[in-house]
């Protein structure tokens, strides 16, 4: 790999070797790049390291299809379980609607029983009924005796006086 130093593109490589002697200053050249290679080949020697320890963790696709299979695994015994529950529940209802039911028929009777009482309460209403409409009747009946006993013949007594004090006083 070649790390240049510039951000400019080389169009030769670098000159490791040079065939004249140009003095110590090339010398410490080459020196300050073979250290800068050490430390890049340290460097990626610990990344290889890192990526080396992380990839023994890494999961392989058997791993995963382990994983995928107890996943369908569980999720079917979690259907089970619910749909277990569901016909739990769903007798838990019914029982409910049973007792609900029985109550009802217990009301029923219950009403049945005060609707007997309501009936039997009608007709003695009914008799009391009865017996003003007699009360009624016989009060009518005293009324018209009243009226045909006593009122008739008073009223023509006082007719009769009438007419004879004033036929007789203008005659």
């Amino acid at each position: 790999m070649d790390y240049p130093i510039s951000a400019t593109t080389r169009v030769f490589p670098p000159l490791i070797f040079d065939a004249g002697y140009k003095g110590d200053r090339q010398m410490e050249q080459l020196t300050k790049r073979v250290e800068q290679l050490e430390k890049t080949t340290q460097q990626i020697q610990m990344d290889v390291a890192v990526l080396t320890a992380r990839s023994e963790h890494f999961a392989t696709k058997a791993d995963i299809e382990t994983v995928r299979t107890e996943q369908a695994v569980m999720r079917f015994e979690i259907m089970g379980e619910l749909g277990e529950l569901e016909k739990r529940i769903d007798k838990k209802f019914e029982r409910m609607e049973e007792k609900f039911d029985q109550r009802f028929d217990n009301a029923d009777k219950k009403f049945d029983s005060i609707d007997k009482k309501f009936e039997r309460i009608d007709k003695k209403f009914d008799k009391v009924d009865e017996r003003f409409n007699q009360l009624n009747d016989k009060i009518s009946q005293l009324n018209n005796s009243l009226t045909w006993k006593i009122m008739l013949p008073t009223c023509l007594l006082v007719l009769a006086w009438f007419v004879q004090n004033i036929v007789l006083k203008m005659s």
